[in-house]
């Protein structure tokens, strides 16, 4: 018996087209579940030069607690780049940084760019983006929106994280 080459296209067409949705159904599926983490941060570290240049870099970082300040829930680091550099004084700073926030659960990593005012006094509010993570996070993708909880200008820089998780 000979099978026709119109047959043949219009089968593994359909075959495509059904795996095509299939894909499509499991995609929906993983965006329509989230999960929010929220944390507050102390800064405890920060390594950024008094003379500080574009090109640059500093490290930043403290405590992590529990959304509501309380209980320590782990640690989180920031490695930033300095992009530039204003001519005010005190100089405004915009840096790209990459955090990762160690937890009993696993590592979560995250990327944004940073206005600060000053150096001591820490960046202003920002979003970041979920760029994977280890453990629980394996695989996180997200946004996180950073809001500062202490007066600006202010040394004890603590921050609000609230962090939606996608997938």
């Amino acid at each position: 018996m000979r099978v026709q080459p119109w047959l043949v296209v219009l089968t593994l067409a359909g075959t495509l087209v059904g795996a095509h949705q299939v894909v499509d159904v499991r995609a929906h599926q993983v965006v329509d579940r989230e999960a929010t983490v929220e944390l507050t941060a102390k800064r405890t570290l920060m390594s950024a030069p008094a003379n500080i240049s574009v090109g640059g870099g500093f490290v930043s970082g403290g405590e992590l607690m529990d959304g509501q300040g309380g209980a320590k829930v782990g640690e989180g680091f920031s490695h930033c780049g300095v992009l530039a550099v204003s001519v005010t004084v005190p100089p405004e700073v915009t840096a790209h940084c990459t955090s990762t926030f160690r937890l009993a659960d696993g590592d979560l990593h995250l990327s944004s760019l940073r206005a600060y005012k000053s150096m001591a006094g820490g960046f202003g509010d920002t979003t970041m983006a979920v760029i994977g993570g280890t453990g629980k996070y394996a695989g996180a993708r997200g946004e996180g929106k950073a809001t500062r909880a202490t007066a600006a200008g202010k040394a004890d820089a603590v921050y609000r994280f609230t962090i939606t998780l996608v997938g």
